[in-house]
């Protein structure tokens, strides 16, 4: 692993370190301590995101806001002091990553993930405080719920079509991201999609990530798409144009979700056609018009095999003021 610290006023710091593995953690454990740990937070679709140091919690300002987050392979992370708390740095368990020691508000370091795994971090000096961090990349276990994201400010329309739907609290705030992800649970007494609705950009590509219960399919209202018949594995659309788009289980009515496309509060629906393309083959399924133009994004088997695990290969980069 290369790693390059960039310093205030421009000068640069760089070292070489050997490559290490991304490390597997009892998350449960690491974060008993964390007053502001509610959850993994789900990053995923974004190319870079931010959490704050310096964040309420844990007796003061003395957190990492969010303390836990997942991403995709290759995500840039990019904390930024907050200028609260004292001075602060970030530090991995690991030894793959290290800022300084900082407190002024603005002040950044940056570190990308290539590699699959589990990887967490603290600050030195408040460690035993519970000012502690992970970040989760790809698809590695952790054992822990999903953070709730925030409701969107003012909730559409459904028509009702939520009633019975036990998991509905409110439309997840998906914006801003290029891909979003939806998990299919099937097994147990409450089936559900989580979360059963979202609103997201034109443009996004909505993975849905069955669980390995019951096979079933996913089958849009108005008929207009369906996916494949399973019960482990991935399938998704990008959507497109403005509008909402319903959709519930084969196996079970009460299982409902949604797809919030762009600002539907304006009036104005785009119809587009679209072929889906199924597995590298045309014509699998076709739509009909509707207020989204759709294609398949990409489809995942289950038994795909694993990622390449072993070396965590990343690039740091800090700079202070």
């Amino acid at each position: 692993m290369q790693t390059a610290a960039v310093l205030a006023g421009g000068g640069a710091l760089t070292g070489v370190s050997q490559p290490v593995s991304a490390q597997e953690a009892d998350l449960g454990t690491w974060f008993s301590n964390v007053s502001n740990f509610d959850g993994v937070v789900d990053e995923r679709g974004q190319t870079e995101v931010t959490i704050k140091v310096g964040a309420p919690g844990n007796g003061g300002r003395f957190a990492f806001e969010p303390a836990a987050v997942r991403v995709d392979p290759g995500t840039e992370i990019v904390w930024e002091w907050t200028g609260e708390g004292g001075t602060h740095d970030v530090a991995a368990e690991d030894d793959s990553f290290g800022s300084e020691l900082q407190g002024n508000a603005g002040d950044t370091f940056t570190h990308s993930f290539e590699n699959e795994g589990i990887t967490t971090y603290a600050c030195t000096p408040h460690k035993t405080m519970g000012m502690k961090g992970a970040v989760v990349v790809g698809s590695a276990e952790t054992g822990l719920g999903t953070a709730q994201a925030p409701l969107v400010d003012r909730e559409p329309d459904y028509g009702g079509w939520f009633e019975g739907t036990s998991n509905f609290e409110g439309t997840v705030d998906m914006r801003g991201r290029e891909e979003v992800r939806i998990q299919v649970t099937t097994d147990g007494e409450a089936p559900a999609f989580n979360p059963p609705a979202v609103h997201v950009d034109p443009g996004t590509a909505v993975i849905w990530e069955w669980d390995g219960g019951s096979a079933h399919e996913i089958e849009a209202a108005d008929g207009s798409y369906a996916s494949p018949e399973r019960s482990s594995g991935e399938w998704g659309l990008r959507f497109d144009g403005v509008g909402i788009s319903k959709y519930a289980s084969s196996a079970d009515d009460g299982m409902r979700g949604a797809v919030v496309v762009g600002n539907v509060f304006e009036g104005v629906y785009e119809i587009t056609t679209t072929h889906l393309f199924l597995g590298g083959s045309v014509g699998a399924a076709v739509l009909s018009p509707l207020a989204f133009g759709l294609f398949l994004w990409r489809k995942r088997l289950a038994n795909e095999s694993d990622a390449e695990s072993g070396q965590a290969v990343g690039s740091t980069r800090a700079s202070g003021r």
